[in-house]
């Protein structure tokens, strides 16, 4: 709010945190140094391709929704020309302190002293580094991550980080790079069941039964379709349909 009110760009962020339950406050919340110009989001689909012997084309049976992959490209430039990106212990922007340190920053003017040696930007590039991919011993993980930009937000891991360097000083240190990172989002296991409601046919399904519970509904709900509750109850050794326990489990077999 007080950044729009000013009317400052909203930086892109990147949160870092070192558990999947992002739970708890980020360890550090990265601010980068210019916005990306552009993102590059891809969702797949795997399927297990089935094709008889002589045959031309594929049965295509579904195997599973891969996780989200988002490609951004970071620009990296220690010449001066534009202000420093920032990297905050904690949260950053939940109290006003960090809100107003993060709008300090980025109203700071860029500076080039022609005096001075400008400095290498590896060590900005190597930090970058060490926060998003860093393998921590104890967890035996590396970072989770949270992408936020605007209206955009993905819980993430790195999957993979491309640099390039140009633009160098005299030594042939670089002063400018460019770090291509892909992430893939991650869900946590409880959030992705609740999400999935597995309740497909092609699944076995096991219901206990309660009080008026009748065999032909509950098979008609699973399988949306009322011709599969005598292979139900062949399935479970029942004597009849009709008589069952209250309490007593059914399991209900997967569409062949």
């Amino acid at each position: 709010m007080i950044q729009a009110a000013l009317g400052i760009i909203d930086k892109m962020r990147i949160e870092v945190f070192p558990t999947k339950d992002y739970a708890e406050p980020p360890n550090e919340t990265i601010f980068v140094q210019l916005n990306p110009e552009k993102y590059t989001m891809k969702n797949n689909v795997v399927f297990c391709e089935g094709q008889a012997m002589g045959t031309t084309g594929s049965d295509l049976k579904f195997n599973k929704i891969e996780g989200e992959e988002v490609t951004f490209d970071f620009l990296f430039d220690s010449s001066g020309i534009v202000p420093q990106g920032k990297t905050v212990k904690g949260k950053g922007t939940d109290s006003l302190t960090g809100t107003l340190s993060a709008i300090g920053e980025s109203l700071k003017p860029a500076y080039v002293d022609p005096f001075g040696e400008v400095e290498s930007v590896e060590k900005q590039v190597e930090g970058f580094k060490d926060s998003l991919m860093k393998y921590d011993g104890k967890s035996h993980q590396t970072p989770y991550l949270k992408l936020l930009w605007g209206g955009y937000s993905l819980s993430c891991r790195l999957k993979s980080m491309d640099i390039e360097y140009y633009l160098f000083r005299k030594d042939g240190r670089p002063v400018r790079a460019k770090v291509k990172c892909l992430f893939k989002g991650t869900v946590k296991y409880e959030l992705m069941v609740a999400e999935q409601k597995k309740s497909s046919p092609d699944l076995t399904h096991e219901r206990t039964i309660q009080m008026n519970d009748k065999l032909p509904l509950l098979a008609e709900s699973i399988y949306e379709s009322d011709d599969f509750y005598i292979d139900v109850a062949k399935s479970n050794k029942l004597l009849s349909f009709r008589n069952i326990n209250t309490g007593q489990k059914l399991k209900f077999p997967p569409v062949k």
